[in-house]
């Protein structure tokens, strides 16, 4: 078999199984299945998912990225669309219009309904005060792992190592 077209075949099986990660992660007979499909040596194997790994841990910087960057220009068009706005309103009220009609928008000055303003919370009766749960308890993991490591015995709780892949 010609060796080009061993390689294209090779990433082509590699695509696949890194759109069986991105689309069914949940689904381990599947990723098996699509990875015992792959042909080669082990170690050439590992070193091709290791490369896949990359590149999709790539991938999801940049869409991390994309996201931080699309939410800080969603808020500055919000900042920009509001002050435009209060422009407006200042412009007509200044002006004394209430309406004014264009060829492309109408505008109108509108009363809010009331708006109610709290000055001093704590001088508001118990009736007009809304008592909330207080949040359920949540374990302290770091005083637990610290007690643990003391040599303390923890009731419904103990310590796991797990491994990891590093890929360097």
């Amino acid at each position: 078999m010609n060796p080009v077209f061993e390689a294209f075949e090779l990433a082509a099986q590699y695509r696949q199984l890194a759109e069986v990660l991105a689309e069914r992660h949940d689904d381990p007979q599947l990723i098996a299945d699509t990875l015992e499909s792959i042909a080669g040596p082990l170690d050439e194997r590992l070193e091709n998912l290791a490369k896949m790994v990359r590149n999709v841990e790539s991938a999801a910087r940049g869409v991390e990225e994309t996201i931080a960057s699309l939410q800080q220009r969603h808020e500055a068009l919000t900042r920009a669309a509001e002050r435009g706005r209060e422009l407006i309103a200042d412009l007509m009220q200044t002006a004394q219009r209430e309406r004014v009609t264009t060829a492309l928008f109408s505008l109108a000055l509108r009363r809010n309904p009331p708006q109610v303003v709290i000055d001093a919370e704590d001088a508001l009766p118990d009736e007009f005060l809304v008592r909330h749960e207080a949040p359920k308890p949540t374990p302290d993991k770091r005083a637990i792992a610290a007690a643990i490591r003391a040599g303390n015995a923890v009731p419904g709780a103990h310590a796991e190592q797990r491994t990891r892949l590093e890929i360097h």
